[in-house]
């Protein structure tokens, strides 16, 4: 089905953008309100490193799982480091490379998100059935997969 430019709130990117932010931006909300003062850009970095545990990452791995340019990323890990979460090392095998890995107080951190997160994904649910649920969480797997392969 073609969309007209006036259908546009209702065409799959515009819905999934538009979640996405306001997940984003409820975790952030979530943070704060527990005194953490982190930028939404920061959450991702500390999931795929905590999801690595305890293998320390090469940072050009979290270049590519964020599609993000590697001097933005650069800024993001610099940052986090600077607030003690994870702690970066020169790669012994290439000196061009940096190893990051989590600290202590970012596996800390890394519980408050998860709870947080796991608090704003339920109230984004609320109403939906089960099966509404697992419907929207299999389709959008299976979007990604689809789009990742091409």
């Amino acid at each position: 089905m073609i969309l007209e430019p006036t259908d546009i709130t209702h065409s799959i990117g515009y819905l999934t953008g538009r979640s996405h932010r306001f997940i984003r931006d409820a975790v952030s909300a979530e943070l704060v309100k527990r005194g953490y003062e982190i930028s939404s850009t920061f959450i991702p970095v500390l999931g795929y490193m905590a999801v690595n545990h305890p293998k320390p990452v090469v940072q050009r791995e979290v270049v590519e799982m964020l599609d993000f340019d590697r001097h933005r990323v650069s800024r993001i890990v610099k940052d986090i480091e600077n607030h003690g979460w994870i702690r970066c090392r020169a790669n012994p095998e290439s000196k061009r490379e940096n190893l990051i890995e989590m600290t202590e107080a970012g596996f800390e951190l890394f519980k408050v998100i998860g709870q947080c997160a796991y608090q704003v994904i339920e109230r984004a649910f609320d109403g939906c059935t089960e099966e509404e649920r697992a419907v929207t969480e299999k389709t959008l797997k299976r979007i990604i997969n689809n789009l990742s392969e091409s």
